[in-house]
């Protein structure tokens, strides 16, 4: 046994023992096994591969980016925007609600027949309908009165016609926008003709100062509209100018530049 010295720290009470001979203590090293191990992370990269990576992290920041690009290009030529897309959402909201009160007080019978005018109605129909909680029917019908220009010929004509049968039903049409009225006028004929029972309008836009025609709604129908429009030349949710704009969320004004004719529609 090695020599040892006691070894007692002041208030310890505790005996240390510390050998003398350090030598006297032998350590058997477990046997290591030899692995293959993978080349430090740290590694210097071959000049191909940086150049490939470098690549992939441009064509990554280039795609997103492209969303944002795109609604840049799309903005092209707005001169300011009228109602932002919170405000579009939440009057189509009410306008919804509305809507959906005066459905559920009908009298009993088949479900009411909502109408989209193809194609600047589309957005926002589909918004307004699934904020409608009663049964519905939900068609289409198309009428040309502009083409490509900002004015309307004054002569619509179908081209494009319902597929559901509206007659002893009630009709909700949908508009993009109320100008002049002659469009709207001619279309509720034309269904007041297919038999429907009572015929509303629905229009996303009223513009009362192009009002030309007086609409002459059908037995208890009712008129709703989402914002009285200005007299200015308007895009965006639906309305378009050569079928252009359509996709944007708000709905602006549009450069006089961007078009040849006057500043309305």
């Amino acid at each position: 046994m090695a020599n040892v010295v006691p070894v007692t720290p002041p208030d310890s009470g505790i005996l240390a023992r510390f050998p003398r001979n350090p030598a006297a203590f032998h350590f058997h090293p477990r046997k290591r096994t030899t692995a293959t191990l993978p080349p430090p992370a740290h590694q210097p990269k071959s000049p191909a591969l940086r150049s490939r990576r470098h690549a992939t992290l441009a064509s990554r920041l280039a795609a997103a980016a492209a969303p944002a690009a795109a609604m840049v290009s799309a903005e092209a030529g707005i001169d300011r925007v009228l109602w932002t897309e919170a405000e579009v959402a939440a009057r189509v909201g009410e306008v919804a609600a509305a809507l959906a009160a005066d459905l559920r007080a009908l009298p009993p019978g088949p479900p009411a027949v909502v109408v989209g005018v193809a194609t600047g109605a589309l957005l926002f129909l589909a918004d307004l309908v699934r904020r409608v909680d009663v049964p519905l029917a939900v068609d289409f019908v198309r009428v040309e009165s502009y083409g490509g220009g900002t004015e309307s010929s004054g002569k619509p004509r179908i081209t494009a016609d319902l597929k559901v049968d509206v007659a002893g039903k009630h009709v909700v049409v949908v508009e993009d926008i109320v100008d002049t009225g002659n469009t709207l006028s001619f279309l509720i004929a034309h269904l007041e003709k297919k038999g429907a029972s009572s015929i509303s309008v629905c229009t996303f836009l009223d513009k009362p100062a192009r009002r030309k025609f007086n609409i002459q709604l059908v037995g208890d129908g009712k008129f709703y509209s989402g914002f009285e429009c200005p007299d200015y030349f308007v895009v965006g949710y639906g309305l378009d100018y050569a079928e252009l704009y359509r996709n944007l969320p708000f709905i602006g004004v549009l450069k006089p530049e961007m078009y040849k004719k006057d500043s309305s529609n």
